[in-house]
């Protein structure tokens, strides 16, 4: 491949110039692109020199040349023009570097794909890591939300319709869980993932013989990776694992995007993005702000959704290797790693800015005039009645008051028992209680990241709520 003048084509907004990315607008830009190889082509070297598979001179010497500003891109540039390859400009210029002496060892018994790919992957391996901070920034935000509005009533939509009363605490929870465990499958996916291929032209170690498993652990050893148990150029269901697992992350920003997107409007008001003084929404309607993050993030997670689907085509290639699915990795991964940054930069400043309002969540509530207990009612009636008649009796007096006849608590009323039940909908309007255990979901979630680092996940038994239930007795 032809390395990159720029990361990408990501979707970028108004304040994409803004953002901190962390270094990861550089990830896969020109000096780290080139560097990795250089890394890669350096390990291979300095393994090969121990292993007294070439002279441990001249595996010193390649790999103290193995250094980005040595090179002179003129000089490259002009090579990739007349060779039209993806790598040997870059090698022949390390065997310049080298000298005439040990410049013959550059590359020794490995081959393109080899170094490309573990050097793409590299510099994954190092973008994950930066990742993994904004994940746990977006969980410690998240984790104060959840706190903080533990008891804060809203009502809970199935459908796009009023169900049952819930609070924003819990629906944070939620979204908490839906992160943690997007760790869990990043964790495992990134084991299968960031490991070297060094087996050669087909991956049987055709010009290293029985010494290549060897040279190849003590490579994902220098650089910290793990390593393919057959080095077959033909695999690459893992890679397609880790772009997946990066692609159901974005999914979770994707929905809080959407649905702050959603209920920001006039018709909802509950959320709204953090507002900086002099944002303008629009040229011609000046009383307008729009939610611009979650633009990014909606955008961006469409884009990277693609490039999943893309990199999955890599996996069925024919025979030992296939040039059509090298171009869609090696493209595809630094589309894939733009678009995840994006998605996850502008997560983290919409839920740490996050602006709730518990006025009109409240406010929206109140919409059915305690309809939302209905499954309240239902229960409570079924205690005596059974729980089918229950329901028959309630669904009955929804749709009265859908008609017009009377507001739902008077429909309510009016059935056996009805007035106690009135009552105790009515006290539950009036304190916020919403049955269930919402408010205990969220402080237990909540408490859980509160002091998160990157890397340091709770546990899955850690986030089972029976523990947390019995000590809150």
């Amino acid at each position: 491949m032809k390395v990159r003048s720029q990361m990408g084509t990501e979707f970028n907004d108004a304040l994409t110039s803004q953002y901190d990315y962390r270094g990861l607008r550089d990830a896969f830009a020109p000096p780290a692109m080139y560097q990795a190889f250089l890394d890669v082509e350096k390990a291979v070297a300095l393994a090969q020199g121990e292993l007294g598979m070439i002279p441990i001179a001249s595996a010193k010497v390649v790999a103290e040349h193995c250094r980005y500003e040595y090179l002179e891109m003129d000089r490259l540039d002009t090579s990739y023009r007349t060779t039209r390859h993806p790598l040997m400009p870059l090698i022949n210029e390390l065997v310049r570097l080298c000298g005439p002496q040990h410049g013959g060892y550059v590359h020794w018994g490995i081959t393109t794909q080899n170094v490309i790919q573990t050097g793409l992957l590299l510099l994954a391996k190092r973008a994950q890591a930066v990742l993994d901070g904004l994940l746990a920034d977006i969980l410690r935000h998240l984790g104060r939300h959840a706190r903080t509005h533990a008891k804060t009533v809203m009502a809970g939509r199935t459908h796009y319709r009023h169900a049952v009363p819930i609070t924003f605490g819990f629906k944070v929870a939620v979204w908490i869980d839906e992160f943690l465990q997007a760790s869990d499958r990043l964790r495992e996916a990134e084991k299968r993932a960031f490991v070297v291929i060094t087996g050669g032209a087909v991956g049987c170690f055709s010009a290293l013989g029985r010494q290549g498993p060897a040279f190849q652990s003590r490579v994902a050893a220098l650089l910290g990776m793990g390593e393919m148990a057959i080095p077959s150029r033909a695999i690459r269901t893992h890679m397609c694992e880790y772009v997946n697992a990066l692609s159901l992350t974005a999914s979770i920003c994707h929905k809080i995007a959407e649905e702050v997107y959603q209920s920001s409007s006039e018709e909802y008001g509950e959320l709204h993005e953090g507002r900086i003084e002099g944002t303008i929404g629009s040229s011609t309607m000046p009383q307008k702000i729009n939610p611009i993050l979650c633009y990014g993030i909606i955008a961006n997670s469409n884009k990277l959704y693609s490039c999943a689907g893309m990199l999955m085509a890599t996996a069925h290639r024919p025979f030992e290797s296939d040039g059509s699915a090298n171009q869609m990795f090696e493209d595809g991964l630094a589309e894939v790693i733009s678009a995840i940054s994006e998605i996850l930069v502008r997560t983290e400043l919409l839920a740490r800015d996050l602006y709730v309002s518990t006025e009109r969540m409240r406010a929206n509530l109140d919409l059915s005039h305690g309809a939302i207990f209905g499954e309240f009612a239902m229960m409570r009636l079924g205690e005596t009645l059974g729980k089918h008649r229950g329901h028959e009796l309630v669904h009955d007096a929804a749709m009265a008051a859908a008609a017009g006849n009377a507001p739902f608590l008077d429909e309510l009323a009016q059935l056996p028992g009805g007035q106690a039940l009135r009552a105790e909908i009515e006290n539950r309007l009036e304190t916020g209680s919403t049955g269930g255990i919402c408010a205990e979901y969220a402080l237990h979630f909540g408490s859980l990241v509160h002091d998160l680092a990157a890397g340091t996940m709770p546990t899955v038994e850690q986030r089972n709520i029976n523990a947390y239930l019995k000590a809150a007795r």
